[in-house]
């Protein structure tokens, strides 16, 4: 439906404006089959790869940092503030290295980017209006091919989000502490 709708719109043609979709044939009310996308990557195993071959991380030993710093601060020093002043200055931005070594060829990671740029405008869009939550690097995936943004798991829409243990507040970011947030989770699962 969103790109039948792109497609009315000289502005949003001419800008070549989309979502990828998928097939999910749901079997109950929260179980069902997904189609796989092809040549796709999480963020968080996008960056985590960056990361380790930059020297930037070691799961045994920046995990228990982390928790470390985490466990220092509580209480101390609001979240955000331990986030901007403690964990991102060990986790600079990274993810442009993803583009220059997966589009080497000039004109590959300029139509990359673009598809990206594109992709990326129309989820979080979307995203926004629909009330999906629960966006975190393994639930937006990359299409090494395109450099399309492809998001997954829509199981929290509607602003569900405001209904979790610790709801999500923010309706809409596209900042850097969202790349802390996603290093926070992933580093509780680990």
């Amino acid at each position: 439906m969103i790109n039948r709708l792109l497609s009315k719109y000289p502005e949003s043609r001419r800008r070549k404006l989309y979502i990828r979709t998928f097939a999910v044939i749901p079997l109950t009310e929260d179980c069902g089959m997904v189609e796989w996308v092809p040549h796709t990557c999480g963020l968080r195993q996008i960056l985590q790869n960056i990361y380790i071959t930059c020297g930037k991380f070691d799961r045994q030993k920046t995990n228990p940092h982390i928790k470390q710093i985490y466990d220092q601060c509580q209480g101390k020093m609001p979240g955000d503030e331990m986030l901007k002043n403690k964990i991102l200055p060990m986790f600079p931005p990274v993810f442009h290295k993803w583009f220059l070594t997966t589009f080497s060829e000039p004109a590959a990671w300029f139509r990359a980017r673009v598809a990206y740029a594109h992709t990326t405008a129309v989820w979080s869009m979307v995203g926004h209006i629909v009330g999906l939550g629960d966006r975190h690097g393994e639930n937006i995936l990359f299409d090494s091919t395109s450099g399309d943004c492809v998001h997954v798991d829509f199981s929290c829409l509607f602003d569900k989000g405001l209904q979790l243990e610790k709801p999500e507040v923010v309706p809409f970011r596209l900042t850097q502490v969202t790349e802390a947030h996603n290093w926070k989770i992933f580093c509780n699962q680990s």
